[in-house]
């Protein structure tokens, strides 16, 4: 079995997210990305960038239901908004409902590991 429980609630604490609310998904149904076209915040990015690398941690380790998300998140690393910092937060809030979650492996089959994912929630129309 594989989780990544204790991971994920220091990556919680180290942001001050362990109490935040549950979401239901790992991005807003209908959220539209967009650009910043302001001035670099170095502090923000800074934030921004050690957020996304956490959850790109947890995506690679066994969270594939975040891939959609996370990846189209640090496209924006260069210079997030405030919004884009928003929604990576969004998506620890979602990871606090699946911190119970786990990968268990049979070993009694012979087929080898077959996995399946839908990481863009059934082609949501977030138009990146």
């Amino acid at each position: 079995m594989i989780n990544q429980k204790a991971y994920l609630k220091m990556v919680l604490e180290r942001f001050d997210m362990h109490n935040a609310k549950i979401a239901p998904t790992p991005i807003p149904s209908g959220y539209v990305l967009q650009e910043n076209k302001g001035a670099v915040n170095p502090v923000q990015r800074q934030k921004f960038q050690s957020v996304t690398g956490s959850l790109l941690y947890l995506m690679l380790g066994m969270h594939l239901d975040i891939a959609f998300a996370v990846i189209k998140m640090s496209q924006f690393s260069a210079n997030p908004s405030q919004d884009h910092l928003d929604k990576a937060m969004y998506i620890m809030r979602y990871l606090i409902g699946t911190q119970d979650y786990h990968i268990l492996y049979d070993g009694r089959i012979n087929e080898g590991l077959i996995v399946h994912t839908d990481s863009d929630w059934a082609g949501d129309p977030i138009k990146c």
